[in-house]
């Protein structure tokens, strides 16, 4: 769903506000307990829904047949619950029996004439009406203008407000689905799959769409569109010889603009079936439903706003969820991001595809903001975050920077697609039509990949935050080369863990050349010194834009044998700090002269001299144990450095912690 994130994709203002839904969360320990639920704990399986619909589409009405096809799973089934929320149910049939049912809150509850065997299957016919005046949730009717409009609009968990069903992401119709719509013969109906026929019954003057998806669908990927509409097709080769329709349904109004707002449909379409990205397009046809203010990925029927407010972004988030949400579907709502984390990367993905890497690192940059916004506000873990915030920053800009930064991890870095895109598609084969976890997903990158991720997932999907770096660099003369020493520290806030792994990269400008280097994050603080032949001037952290990060970077100078010119006389940052055992301070004279360097508690009392001597110029440092002038333990507080050089003073705060 692109409720929320259409337009932070294009950096516009206004976006609107998240949709929420009623979860559950789970302690990062709980894990294993992704691979869950499904089937093997739910005493029944939806096979396939029919629904035969008829709208008078003078209010929001509905009456309505439901044949549902069931498979036992437990060993002597013989009652089962649908969620049913307003729906009025006047009754249900298997075969010419009619069945005893009922409606307690929120549930539909059959009792079967017959128990089922485990494996049985049986078939079921509800018949069901919405009253006027309830519709609002799941189901919409709006008299217009530009028309009268009926539609669904379902995610996570509506479905309910308009059909009986099992309306849980994990229990996918595997024969798929059919949707006949009845509506006053001056009306158009879309919805899943292809349009079979369309009837029409002189007498009543309806017409009847017979919609049939063939494909495992989720009920909240369900859905139909009833409007006076017009519609436009492309046609786009899938491969030699297997071309499918893209139909567009708009306002008649709106034909001329949507012909230049989805022109780059079918490129898209082509992008994502590349062998290199992702798999061949899984469905039998595409559409979009343009005719709403909403955007929703429902299963070969892509709801979005009019066109005049679509983008390429948008367009493309949309699609790509025909692949990452529609064909591979997250299992439980707490796997939100393996939806919506993927189809904001692949618009960004479809994005440096059309205008280049520099739009593909503004969207990114774009969804960093975004996400660092919402962080500083209320922090979660990107799977399984707050019912509140399912449909949020986090899952979709921290969810595609997670995509981004895996790529990196395994290497996969450069414009000929490797490990990460082979990972992709193997995830794609792996769990065709079918639901998958976090774990799921982990375990077929490492698997690609060779090598555990686990430290990878657990900081950035069941952890909160960001790394937020602190990084210090100077250069040093050693004989013919110089010593590039860097100092990186972490400071990730509360929620996020203490040290982020992730390997790092570090561009040097050096006198005539770069240098690139690239190393792993083990503790924070970390130190690594690297030696190189010519003198560094200046340093870039992250320059290819791989980490999802804040960073603070200082350059205290480089050293170079002449310090009356390249020296200041200075007291630089504490390293680490807050900090824990030792600390170490350096400072810097620009002459020679008496150096004075010492510690005092909050109340201005020196607890510990560290420094009082004459000394030459150049850059020096000394640690500070924690402890005072006898060696005795000092208490977690503040405590400040002071240095001084004749009649001049600099003063830096540290934080002991025990």
């Amino acid at each position: 769903m692109a409720a929320f994130i259409v337009l932070v994709l294009a950096g516009f203002a206004g976006a609107v506000p998240p949709w929420n839904f009623e979860g559950k969360s789970l302690t990062p320990q709980q894990i294993q307990a992704l691979a869950m639920p499904a089937d093997s704990v739910h005493s029944y399986d939806v096979r396939f829904y029919r629904l035969d619909i008829s709208l008078p589409m003078t209010n929001d009405a509905m009456t309505a047949h439901e044949r549902i096809s069931i498979a036992s799973r437990i060993a002597n089934l013989d009652t089962f619950s649908l969620n049913m929320d307003i729906i009025v149910c006047d009754s249900v049939k298997q075969g010419p029996t009619s069945l005893t049912f009922t409606t307690p809150a929120n549930w539909l509850t059959i009792t079967l004439n017959s128990t089922l065997h485990n494996g049985d299957s049986t078939d079921l016919d509800i018949f069901f009406h919405l009253n006027a005046g309830t519709s609002g949730r799941g189901f919409e009717w709006h008299p217009g203008p530009p028309a009268t409009i009926c539609f669904t609009f379902t995610e996570p968990s509506d479905s309910r407000y308009w059909f009986p069903c099992w309306d849980e992401p994990w229990d996918k119709a595997e024969r798929g689905c059919q949707i006949n719509v009845t509506i006053p013969d001056t009306f158009l109906a879309c919805s899943n799959g292809l349009l079979d026929s369309v009837t029409a019954d002189s007498s009543a003057r309806t017409k009847t769409f017979w919609w049939t998806e063939h494909f495992p669908i989720a009920t909240y990927l369900m859905t139909f569109t009833a409007s006076r509409v017009s519609t436009w097709k492309q046609r786009w080769a899938r491969a030699p010889g297997d071309t499918i329709d893209v139909k567009y349904y708009i306002w008649t109004m709106d034909s001329t603009y949507s012909v230049s707002a989805f022109a780059n449909v079918p490129d898209m379409l082509s992008f994502f079936s590349r062998p290199d990205v992702y798999v061949p397009y899984p469905f039998e046809k595409y559409g979009i439903d343009a005719v709403t203010s909403y955007a929703m990925e429902n299963q070969t029927m892509t709801m979005l706003c009019r066109p005049q407010n679509c983008v390429d972004e948008l367009i493309a988030h949309e699609l790509s969820h025909q692949w990452w949400g529609d064909m591979v579907t997250c299992f439980t709502w707490g796997n939100i991001w393996l939806n919506e984390g993927f189809a904001n990367y692949s618009a960004a993905l479809y994005m440096e595809h059309q205008q280049g890497h520099a739009f593909f690192i503004a969207d990114l940059d774009t969804f960093a903001n975004w996400y660092f916004s919402e962080d500083s506000g209320q922090r979660f873990p990107m799977y399984n975050p707050p019912s509140n915030k399912i449909f949020s920053a986090t899952t979709y800009c921290k969810g595609a920077w997670v995509q981004h930064m895996l790529r990196y991890v395994m290497s996969d870095t450069s414009a000929t697609h490797g490990l990460f895109f082979t990972a992709q598609r193997t995830y794609a084969d792996s769990f065709k039509y079918r639901n998958v976890s976090t774990a799921d997903y982990q375990r077929v990158n490492e698997h690609i990949f060779g090598q555990s991720l686990a430290w990878f997932f657990d900081e950035w999907a069941y952890q909160a935050g960001y790394p937020q770096y602190h990084v210090n660099w100077y250069g040093v003369p050693e004989s013919s080369n110089w010593r590039i020493i860097v100092d990186i520290s972490q400071s990730n806030g509360n929620g996020a863990p203490p040290v982020f792994h992730m390997p790092v990269e570090i561009l040097f400008h050096l006198a005539g050349k770069d240098t690139l280097v690239h190393y792993p994050i083990n503790s924070s603080p970390q130190r690594n010194e690297f030696v190189v032949s010519v003198r560094p001037d200046s340093a870039v952290f992250d320059p290819s834009s791989w980490i999802l990060k804040k960073v603070s970077m200082t350059n205290v100078g480089v050293e170079t044998g002449t310090p009356a010119t390249l020296l200041t006389t200075a007291l630089f940052p504490v390293h680490p700090n807050p900090f824990r055992g030792s600390a170490r301070i350096e400072y810097a004279l620009a002459a020679k002269g008496r150096a004075r360097l010492s510690v005092y508690n909050v109340a201005g009392q020196m607890v510990r001299e560290l420094v009082n001597e004459v000394k030459a110029p150049g850059r020096f440092s000394v640690s500070w144990d924690g402890r005072d002038q006898g060696t005795h333990p000092l208490p977690s507080g503040v405590y400040l450095y002071r240095f001084q050089v004749s009649d001049k003073s600099w003063v830096r705060k540290a934080v002991l912690l025990r």
